[in-house]
């Protein structure tokens, strides 16, 4: 949960707004209703409650090593955090000089999501697709391409170009999609917890 953060130099480096609170939210539902469960949790601006058992990690290369060793263990993993798309090539060691000018390059990081099957084809995958400005049937298209990568049982697709539904915001309003399509109007990220786990329920 939450995001990820890939380092330019030894004080810089790239992430993004993901606040943690929808996999928290899941955290704790899935506590209330009896679960054993693991965060992997990267930059969160949520505070965790301790009673969880929790694995910090930073770079998305961390997160993956993290998952592919915790996944042959588990039913269900729901993948809430917002993993960097790219990292860069070549990291500097030392603080780059802002008075000169700088060109980055970047690589792809390798998608979390797509490994989970091959290590564990039983486990029960949810995946999590953020877009931006795109219709629903966009949303739709793009959540069930991730189903045919990645071998996902249900996709949870939202767009975040909505005044209420940004990175951090405190509601949301999603699709759930797998065969079908499930609409749940904006609602407390606490509310949106409850009705997935009551579809994941529907589907084991």
């Amino acid at each position: 949960m939450g995001g990820t953060y890939e380092p330019i130099d030894s004080v810089r480096g790239i992430t993004n707004k993901s606040s943690g609170k929808m996999g928290l939210e899941l955290a704790k539902q899935a506590y209330i209703r009896g679960a054993n469960l693991t965060l992997v949790v990267a930059n969160v601006s949520v505070s965790i409650p301790s009673v969880f058992d929790v694995i910090n990690v930073e770079t998305g290369e961390e997160m993956m090593d993290v998952i592919l060793e915790l996944i042959p263990d588990f039913d269900i993993f729901i993948s809430t955090a917002a993993v960097s798309d790219f990292k860069f090539k070549k990291r500097s060691d030392k603080k780059i000089d802002s008075t000169k000018s700088l060109s980055i390059d970047l690589k792809p990081t390798t998608k979390i999501i797509r490994q989970i099957k091959k290590i564990n084809p039983d486990i029960f995958l949810v995946g999590f697709k953020a877009e931006f400005n795109i219709s629903r049937d966009e949303m739709i298209k793009c959540a069930r391409k991730q189903i045919s990568d990645a071998g996902t049982d249900l996709v949870i697709a939202n767009d975040i170009s909505s005044d209420d539904c940004h990175f951090g915001s405190d509601k949301n309003e999603v699709l759930l999609v797998d065969d079908e399509v499930v609409s749940v109007p904006l609602a407390s990220k606490k509310q949106i917890a409850k009705i997935i786990f009551d579809e994941i329920s529907k589907r084991l």
